[in-house]
C-alpha cells in the first residue's frame, strides 16, 4: 500500500455536475472550463469524460494547455484559449485548431496581420478591468474586425457569487449591446455563478468551471452538486498525549486534556495550505478530526479522539470530499475552493473512478 496522499477523481460526478448546471440554462450550449489541469483534477481524463457526455466546447488559459487538450479530446471539440496567443504560437495554434481569445486592439491587429485568417474570439471587458477590450474601443474593434469577424464574443462577470449584486444585470445588459454588432459570432457570459442567474445570462454558450468539480458559489435550492474529488491521506502513526503537551512546530496547540492523535501523510509540499493549521479538519468515517498544530511540508496531525478504532495506521483520512465539503475546508484555510484544488501537487496520486 502506498503511504502517499491520493485524490480519487469522480469522473461520473463531474459529468453529472455538467449536466446539472446545463439544465439551469436549457437554451444554451454547455461548455466546460478545464484550465489549470481541470482545476487540479486532470484535464485529459476529465475532458475526455465530458466529451463522451456530449461536451463540444472547452476553455483553457494557455496555448500549451490547449495543445495538450487537443491530444486528449481529438479533432472534434472547439478549444478556446482565454489568454490569447503570441506571434510565435500561431503555427501551433493553427495546427491544433485552437481558437485564441483576443483581449486588446493591438493583439487583434497582430492576429489579423497573419497570412491566413484563422478563427479567433474576442473578450470585451464589462467591468472586471482585467482582460478584454474596453467598451470605448468597441467601435474600433467592429471596424478592425469587419474583414474577418470573430467566431465568438465573450465577457466575464465580476460578482456572480452574489446573485443580487446590481453589477450582474448591468454587465449582462451592457454585454448584450456591445456584442450585438457581431451577428455571426456566438456569445458567452455565464461562468458557474452566472449559470445560476436569470435566463438572459445563458446566451449561446455557458462556461461553467469550479461548479463542475463541486465547488463555487452556493447553488440554488434545486441544484445539487457532487464532489469532483475525494482527497485522502494515510495515517502513519497514532499516539496518546497528555494534558499540557503540545503538537507540531512552535508548540502552537497545547492540550487541556489527554487526547489521541494521528499523523497523516499530507502537507503543504503536496499543496494542502499551511493556513489550515489549527483551523481545518479531516474526517474518519464521519467523525470530524480537527487539525492540531501547524501543517508541515509532508505531515499533518489530527485529533482522532472521537474516531475510536477507525483511527489506525494505514487508514485514510478525508480532507476534501463527501464528508468535508470543498468550500468549507477552503474557508477554514482562509482561501477559496479554486485555490485549494488547483494547488494540489504531483505528489498527490490521482486515481480515476
Amino acid at each position: 500500500m502506498s503511504l502517499s496522499p491520493r485524490a480519487r477523481i469522480h469522473l461520473d460526478h463531474i459529468t453529472a455536475n455538467w449536466r446539472t448546471i446545463a439544465a439551469c440554462k436549457p437554451g444554451s450550449e454547455p461548455g466546460a472550463v478545464v484550465k489549470a489541469n481541470a482545476y487540479g483534477h486532470g484535464a485529459g481524463r476529465v475532458a475526455r469524460a465530458l466529451r463522451d457526455a456530449g461536451c463540444r466546447t472547452f476553455f483553457v488559459a494557455y496555448v500549451e494547455e490547449g495543445l495538450a487538450l487537443r491530444e486528449a479530446v481529438g479533432a472534434d471539440p472547439d478549444i478556446f484559449v482565454f489568454n490569447g496567443a503570441g506571434r510565435d504560437d500561431r503555427a501551433a495554434v493553427g495546427a491544433a485548431r485552437l481558437v485564441p481569445v483576443i483581449n486588446s486592439l493591438p493583439a487583434l491587429s497582430e492576429w489579423l496581420a497573419g497570412e491566413e485568417q484563422a478563427p479567433y474570439a474576442v473578450h470585451i471587458d464589462t467591468g472586471m478591468n482585467r482582460l478584454g477590450i474596453r467598451p470605448d474601443d468597441v467601435p474600433a474593434l467592429v471596424e478592425a474586425a469587419r474583414r474577418a469577424p470573430p467566431v465568438h464574443v465573450m465577457s466575464h462577470l465580476v460578482d456572480s457569487d452574489q446573485p443580487d449584486h446590481p453589477l450582474n444585470a448591468r454587465q449582462c445588459e451592457q454585454f448584450a449591446g456591445l456584442s450585438a454588432p457581431f451577428e455571426g459570432a456566438r456569445k458567452s457570459l455565464a461562468n458557474t455563478g452566472g449559470c445560476y442567474l436569470g435566463g438572459a445570462f445563458g446566451m449561446d454558450v455557458t462556461r461553467p468551471g469550479i461548479g463542475l468539480y463541486g465547488g463555487g458559489p452556493v447553488p440554488p435550492a434545486h441544484v445539487t452538486l457532487l464532489p469532483g474529488m475525494t482527497l485522502e491521506a494515510p495515517i502513519l502513526t497514532v499516539q496518546h498525549v497528555q494534558a499540557g503537551e503540545a503538537a507540531g512546530y512552535g508548540a502552537e496547540w497545547t492540550f487541556d486534556t489527554p487526547r489521541r492523535l494521528a499523523t497523516v501523510a499530507l502537507g503543504y509540499g503536496d499543496g494542502f495550505p499551511r493556513s489550515a493549521s489549527n483551523r481545518g479538519y479531516a474526517s474518519l468515517g464521519g467523525h470530524r478530526c480537527p487539525i492540531v498544530g501547524r501543517v508541515s511540508m509532508d505531515l499533518i496531525t489530527i485529533d482522532v479522539t472521537t474516531a475510536g478504532p477507525l483511527a489506525k495506521p494505514g487508514a485514510f483520512a478525508q480532507f476534501i470530499g463527501p464528508e468535508v465539503p470543498l468550500e468549507d475546508q477552503a474557508k477554514r484555510a482562509g482561501t477559496v475552493g479554486y485555490e485549494l484544488v488547483t494547488g494540489l501537487g504531483h505528489r498527490v496520486r490521482r486515481i480515476y473512478e
